[in-house]
């Protein structure tokens, strides 16, 4: 078969395509990182890079070697007791998926029963927790990507910390594409491999002052997760507890040091306008957005309803094979009906949008689901005029 292309474009929720000067940032020479006192300050100084990015003032901030599910991972077994309730806001593949990690550490789940076509409601939360009053934490997805859902981070927030409950947030996918205040939060996890597009393989933990007297008395006594071993070896001794890659540090370095040089605003804006651009094409293709309204859609995926009688894979692999696109169906429940495109960092700009959008119009009409991909252009276009 020929090839149509020269260059194949990433336009998954994650991992997401990495720009070439994020690229080059990995052939610095590699150091010691365990002995190089030049690494630890350039590594403390990408640190208060994400203070801001944050909007983070107290507490404490770390950049764990492993792909995000680590810092999933890591927050539950350093925080969560043994039959300690947890409350599960899961309107999501992932939001749903918390219980699974508080059930590996013996805590007792308890789930909300949300409807995954809805952001979750804050009153249902509030309620939740007037119901649950022995629940101690609570676990929140910013950004459910198999959904393409945004939650309301901030009215949740304020409802969880007025109950006196901790919050954990995976906000692996929202960092970098929408406005984050670590204000009523506890435990906020991201990743190197969503909007930040560096490889997977580093998970950014920030953690308030007050999570460290549960930390303190859950006691985990696993290593590589330890989130004490941090604040004994590293803010202590200077010392990592393990030995850190550095070629993925300078990558990261470079991504943020994008976004500021952007401007935090315009990059938000950014998003804005590549997921109104989505939505357009959405409705000109006649295709169904999963989220049930527009205003829950999340600024860094776009989830959409596949037409009946088109199969989720052959779509996408004709998508990747012909046009060199990928993009991304969807898991659990959701498997074979949701299809996705990213718009998340580097992909979130027009002219990504033009070449996923174009890709998807003509496979789709070269399955039989016909639509003008001339219009589903002017769609996106139009948006940016």
């Amino acid at each position: 078969m020929i090839k149509y292309y020269t260059d194949e474009l990433i336009m998954t929720p994650g991992p997401t395509h990495v720009p070439l000067d994020i690229y080059k940032s990995l052939l610095t020479k590699a150091k010691n990182t365990d002995l190089d006192e030049e690494f630890i300050d350039f590594y403390n100084n990408l640190r208060k890079k994400f203070y801001k990015l944050l909007n983070f003032s107290k507490g404490d901030i770390y950049i764990m070697l492993g792909e995000a599910m680590l810092g999933l991972e890591t927050a539950i077994a350093n925080t969560i007791k043994e039959n300690e309730k947890v409350l599960i806001i899961d309107n999501g593949v992932y939001g749903d998926g918390f219980k699974d990690l508080v059930k590996m550490y013996n805590g007792i789940p308890i789930t909300m029963g949300l409807d995954w076509r809805k952001e979750a409601d804050p009153n249902e939360v509030d309620r939740a927790l007037e119901k649950n009053k022995d629940v101690e934490t609570v676990t929140l997805v910013h950004c459910d990507t198999p959904s393409g859902m945004l939650n309301n981070l901030n009215e949740i927030s304020k409802i969880v910390k007025s109950h006196g409950k901790y919050l954990i947030v995976d906000a692996v996918s929202s960092i970098g594409t929408t406005n984050i205040e670590f204000k009523n939060i506890d435990i906020i996890i991201g990743g190197s491999q969503k909007a930040l597009n560096v490889p997977a393989g580093l998970t950014i933990m920030a953690l308030s002052e007050d999570i460290w007297d549960k930390i303190r008395n859950v006691n985990y006594q696993g290593y590589y997760m330890n989130l004490s071993l941090w604040k004994e070896m590293f803010d202590n001794k200077k010392t990592f507890p393990y030995t850190m890659n550095d070629t993925l540090i300078y990558a990261l370095d470079t991504s943020i040091n994008k976004l500021f040089e952007e401007g935090l605003d315009n990059v938000y804006k950014r998003h804005e306008l590549a997921k109104k651009a989505s939505l357009n094409a959405l409705k000109e293709l006649n295709l169904e957005l999963y989220p049930e309204e527009e205003r829950y859609s999340s600024p860094s995926v776009t989830a959409f309803l596949l037409p009946n009688n088109i199969e989720d894979k052959k779509l996408r692999e004709m998508i990747r094979k012909k046009y060199g696109v990928m993009i991304a169906g969807s898991w659990g429940k959701l498997e074979g009906k949701v299809a996705r495109i990213g718009h998340m960092g580097y992909q979130a700009s027009l002219h990504n949008l033009l070449i996923a959008y174009s890709s998807l119009s003509k496979a789709l009409n070269e399955l039989g689901y016909k639509n003008k991909t001339s219009e589903v252009l002017n769609a996106i276009t139009e948006v940016y005029l």
